[in-house]
């Protein structure tokens, strides 16, 4: 890795800002190689790929009638088509990685579901979250690492400012935020970062992600 990068730092977007990008194939549009080239064709964007945006550049790639974004690393994905996948990918819900594509297999396939798995009670498998609504079966952006917008559940356990936030734990919204869950060996593996201020019932804010994904295309 050159100069010890830790992502790509440029890559094709198929639409003007990164959070207005929703593929129906991987990559957008592929490229194709001339006739006889031994290479076969292929996209400048690959499921897994990662970029670090700093504050000025995310706000150049914010579409902010869907939300503004912030400094971080961003990750190109795939989401699940099955029509057994309840909760549909929207700005600030969690992106969790496919439990049957486990052990190994996620970093492989970048899938990511906004169902929670392995399961509404146990939301650990956390992929990212989603920084706009991406139809399912399709390919977009989610935010691994720097302060995001995250959507906050219903019912909070605290609303204090900084307190740790993490996966909800619901049958009915399991792709939201709780915030100020008491940690154990179990809660610990939901934990997503800290909320910056404090947190606010059914409303998006601002999560410093401190989890770490380092699952991904360099």
């Amino acid at each position: 890795m050159a100069g010890g990068m830790l992502t790509k730092q440029a890559d094709f977007l198929t639409a003007k800002f990164l959070n207005d990008v929703n593929d129906s194939a991987a990559g957008g549009a592929l490229v194709s190689v001339p006739s006889g080239a031994p290479q076969v064709a292929s996209s400048q964007t690959q499921i897994g790929d990662r970029i670090v945006l700093d504050e000025a550049t995310a706000l150049a790639l914010s579409d902010t009638s869907v939300g503004t974004l912030y400094g971080g690393v961003y990750m190109y994905v795939g989401t699940i088509a099955s029509s057994l996948i309840t909760q549909a990918p929207a700005r600030g819900l969690f992106a969790f990685w496919r439990s049957n594509e486990l052990p190994g297999g996620a970093t492989d396939s970048y899938l990511v579901t906004s169902d929670a798995q392995s399961s509404t009670t146990l939301p650990s498998y956390i992929a990212g979250i989603f920084i706009n609504a991406l139809t399912k079966g399709n390919y977009g952006w989610i935010q691994v690492a720097g302060v995001a917008s995250v959507l906050f559940d219903n019912t909070l356990t605290s609303s204090a400012t900084g307190v740790t936030v993490s996966a909800k734990v619901s049958a009915t919204l399991p792709s939201t935020a709780d915030a100020g869950v008491a940690l154990t060996t179990v809660t610990l593996a939901f934990v997503l970062g800290v909320a910056i201020g404090s947190p606010i019932s059914s409303t998006i804010s601002s999560v410093i992600i401190t989890r770490g994904n380092f699952c991904g295309r360099i």
